[in-house]
């Protein structure tokens, strides 16, 4: 049975769900975002950032940590819009959604989070609307900050593009930042692992074929879910994957399709969130394979 209850998470009023299992806090007057997901006895999966802020051209933009909604591509003048709107939260048996109005963009925010009352999962929607006067293409682009410590596990493409084999089926997105010879990656033919701990900034991102990525910490495995859209048009070079990793925090990103998005449009994407304990952790790319076979994923 899923219960909801108000509450605080670092000085921010939340709505506290949880199953017995896990807990999870949404905030309800900034955001939209969530602050807190973890095990009901345990710690906070999320990063926590309220120190951390980042400048632009719209204003101080307060990072804060846990799960947002963005879109992409990443412009600093349509992308870091400080969260000032008036926040609406819609209570249900199992979840939250909570809304901001349209930032100075034009495009407003909407998150739901509905949890399994019996398992630990969690459904996340994400929902983008136009509320501007132009078309704009853009992509749902779902960002969860972890903490540092952990394995990513990034299924790579394990199929040929055509029937002969000739055409070339995976590849990589670096950003400019990224050392190809950082020891945090390491790619693999099936599976690539990074490894999480303080150092500086690297990214990478891919089109990921199987629907999940998944973050090992401390006994614990997270998975995130979604919906591949394979032959569409993704940024950043065709990817629906990302993960970004720095000294404070390591983000898992999954990505919609860009689209033109018409005034009064919406453009929806939705993850699903797993949490499995007394998993050993999987430093090889054979160990990643083993586990991922083990679970079914």
């Amino acid at each position: 049975m899923t219960s909801i209850t108000p509450g605080e998470y670092m000085n921010l009023k939340c709505a506290w769900i949880s199953n017995g299992t896990i807990k999870l806090a949404v905030t309800t007057e900034r955001g939209p975002r969530a602050m807190f997901f973890g095990w009901q006895n345990g710690p906070n999966l999320l990063a926590e950032l309220p120190d951390v802020t980042i400048p632009s051209v719209n204003g101080p933009y307060h990072l804060l940590g846990g799960h947002r909604l963005w879109h992409a591509p990443e412009w600093s003048t349509r992308t870091y819009w400080p969260e000032t709107q008036t926040l609406k939260a819609q209570m249900r048996a199992n979840g939250i959604t909570v809304s901001v109005p349209a930032d100075g963009g034009g495009i407003a925010k909407e998150l739901s989070f509905d949890m399994d009352p019996a398992a630990s999962k969690v459904t996340v929607t994400h929902v983008l609307r136009n509320e501007g006067l132009w078309t704009v293409e853009l992509a749902p682009w779902a960002i969860t900050q972890c903490v540092l410590g952990g394995i990513v596990l990034l299924p790579q493409p394990d199929k040929p593009s055509d029937a002969e084999g000739l055409l070339p089926s995976q590849h990589y997105s670096f950003w400019p930042y990224t050392k190809l010879t950082d020891g945090r990656i390491a790619l693999g033919d099936r599976m690539t692992l990074i490894h999480t701990r303080p150092a500086p900034a690297t990214k990478l991102g891919y089109f990921n074929t199987h629907g999940w990525m998944g973050y090992w910490l401390d006994g614990a495995l997270f998975t995130k879910h979604f919906t591949p859209v394979p032959g569409a048009n993704h940024p950043d070079y065709g990817c629906n994957a990302e993960c970004y990793q720095n000294e404070r925090f390591v983000e898992l990103e999954t990505l919609g399709p860009l689209a033109p998005l018409a005034p009064g449009g919406r453009v929806t994407h939705i993850e699903v969130w797993q949490l499995r304990d007394n998993i050993d952790r999987p430093n090889t790319e054979t160990q990643a394979l083993q586990l991922a076979g083990a679970l079914g994923l």
